[in-house]
């Protein structure tokens, strides 16, 4: 079935063809075919590299590997072309992602030379780098867990976890330092758990710094006898760096999973996992400045030993070597424009680039008709407003069984037509997706809430329970996921409990959406005061969100109903559970809580 009926703006495609290539192409095509034969036995040697967007270049330099930067505007940026101005082929090219200059590299599979990309924030874009990394020969994460999800995912032959780096300094001896604490990020009403961060540390004598760069950034950390750390989505940040190369003890979260293989628990950082231990630590690190200046060394050491410049420099460059040596499979052709069209149009939904919605269209058009794209026109049509359009689609993917049964497709098609206005379409494509899955009996959906609840569990059953990174207004846009159609759900039905119940158990998988998770979870507390297990709940995401003493006053109020139900030895397993170092336990019972041994009772 062809998607490519019409443009956005109603007028009839040219077959879907790509915009006119640029003439550095033909160039460099001699190249890739030479690129593209059989590799040798022996292991490629990469002897000059191209850098977009990258400060390594003077270490690439001190290893003998001539580095040439190029650093493009934002937008969209042939890759061809930006290789026209060099005296030579470079032996591979390095995208970096550059965090306030969004770039993205159209006829990549052009290259005359392995291409890798970098991404630097994938816990926060991974929702657009998925489709983007499937353009390289390689991709390297500062994530440890993106080596696998999402990004390789895609298909990719080869991932590797490179993840940022510290810097030399000189170590400021503690005497010297005036400050017990230090923190430098910034803080707004949008980052609530870390507003709770620094107003809970306030008291221990923290005063975050918002706005330093550079060596006035540095000079923070030198001031200061100890680095507590907040991560925005559970991941490896540049602050933990930042710290340990001014010999700023760093006292970081205890995720993501392989985050303590970079600097080694209880020597050279201290890791946590939620209020109770962050003030453990802080109260040891401030009543042994010994001990605390020893771990300071030891950090510092182990930046200067693991984490400069010239070691992530030669990471990427034996990642550049296995690729020349042993090319991957990056999409090329059909494929190669599916990835980018969905990776501009992932850009464009979360407003990350300004485009237009043209532009998206005459690039989905132009990719192979995948569930993706079709998914995909499906919500261009619905952003255009286009009744015509959505319908024309809709009525194309509902005559495709592969697609009438891919939850995504289908969920957008029916979800597009109430946004519409469209109620009998979007009850055809709910009937058709019913249809095509085989089920016997299925609900009756009465109105858009119905639909959402019900595409809800079926995105989530899809894997397709949240983008994290992303913004979502229900007023604006079709939802895309679980978590966005619960958003969307919750909008309609205030009142209703079973948004708050399933958006807060798909938060519970993704680090970082705590303050989210506390309110979900206060609002169905107070509707079910007895429920104990639901109070435990809310105390532990206090606590993982710094509120400490909301967090203890809600377990205490937990264990009291417990013990009022006959249930306080299974109140002590799970608690038990939750908490194996009883630091929560400890709490209570120094606020008079008794609590039975774990292993009593049934």
């Amino acid at each position: 079935m062809d998607f490519r009926h019409r443009t956005a703006t109603g007028q009839a495609s040219h077959g879907g063809r790509t915009p006119k290539r640029a003439k550095p192409l033909k160039r460099l095509a001699k190249a890739r075919r030479a690129r593209d034969k059989p590799p040798p036995a022996m292991a490629a040697r990469i002897r000059n590299v191209c850098l977009i967007h990258s400060s390594l270049g003077p270490a690439f330099a001190g290893l003998g590997i001539a580095a040439t930067n190029l650093d493009p505007p934002a937008g969209v940026v042939s890759l061809p072309q930006l290789l026209a101005g060099l005296p030579e082929p470079p032996d591979c090219v390095i995208h970096q992602e550059h965090l306030g200059k969004r770039v993205i590299l159209t006829d990549v599979e052009a290259a005359p030379c392995p291409i890798l990309f970098w991404a630097r924030d994938p816990h926060l874009n991974g929702f657009w780098q998925r489709h983007y990394a499937r353009l390289f020969d390689a991709v390297a994460s500062t994530q440890p867990q993106q080596q696998a999800v999402p990004l390789s995912e895609a298909g990719l032959p080869r991932t590797a976890w490179i993840t940022w780096n510290g810097t030399v300094r000189p170590f400021v001896p503690f005497a010297d330092r005036r400050h017990e604490l230090a923190f430098v990020g910034r803080i707004t009403p949008h980052r609530r758990r870390r507003t709770w961060f620094a107003e809970h540390l306030a008291a221990a004598g923290l005063v975050p710094c918002q706005d330093a760069h550079g060596p006035a950034l540095a000079a923070v950390y030198d001031d200061a006898r100890a680095c507590p750390n907040e991560c925005i989505a559970g991941e490896v940040n540049q602050r933990l760096f930042e710290a340990a190369s001014s010999g700023c003890p760093p006292v970081t979260e205890r995720q993501p999973p392989g985050v303590e293989t970079l600097f080694v628990p209880g020597r050279e950082a201290l890791y946590y996992g939620d209020v109770l231990e962050l003030d453990e630590h802080i109260r040891f690190l401030a009543g042994h400045p010994e001990a605390a200046e020893a771990m300071g060394r030891a950090a510092h050491a182990a930046v200067a030993d693991r984490h400069l410049p010239r070691h992530r420099a030669q990471a990427l460059l034996a990642l550049a070597e296995a690729a020349a040596a042993s090319p991957g499979r990056p999409a090329a052709g059909p494929q190669a424009r599916e990835a980018l069209a969905l990776t501009l149009f992932a850009l464009w939904r979360a407003e990350h680039l300004p485009l237009g919605a043209p532009e998206i269209w005459e690039r989905l058009s132009a990719a192979p008709p995948t569930p993706a794209v079709a998914a995909a026109l499906l919500h261009t049509a619905a952003g255009l407003g286009s009744r015509d359009l959505y319908a024309h689609l809709a009525g194309a993917c509902l005559a495709r069984p592969d697609l009438r049964a891919t939850p995504h497709v289908a969920a957008v098609a029916c979800l597009a037509g109430y946004r519409l206005g469209d109620p009998e379409a979007a009850r055809r494509a709910y009937a058709a997706f019913v249809g095509a899955t085989g089920k016997a009996r299925a609900a009756r959906l009465d109105d858009p809430f119905d639909a959402l609840v019900f595409f809800a569990a079926a995105l989530e059953g899809d894997n397709r329970d949240a983008a994290p990174g992303t913004t979502f207004d229900p007023k604006k846009l079709v939802p895309d996921n679980a978590a966005e159609c619960l958003i969307a759900a919750k909008l309609l039905r205030p009142e209703a409990l079973e948004p708050d119940r399933r958006l807060a158990a798909i938060l519970r998988r993704h680090p970082g959406s705590q303050a989210e998770r506390v309110g979900l979870l206060s609002n169905l507390s107070l509707h079910r005061p007895g429920d104990w297990s639901l109070g435990l709940e809310l105390a532990l995401a206090n606590l993982a969100a710094f509120r400490r003493e909301p967090g203890v006053e809600e377990a205490l109020v937990a264990a009291e109903a417990a013990m009022a139900q006959g249930q306080a030895a299974r109140f002590a397993r799970r608690l038990a559970a939750a908490d194996p170092a009883g630091r929560l336990a400890a709490v209570l019972a120094g606020r008079g809580m008794a609590l039975p041994a774990a292993q009593d009772g049934p």
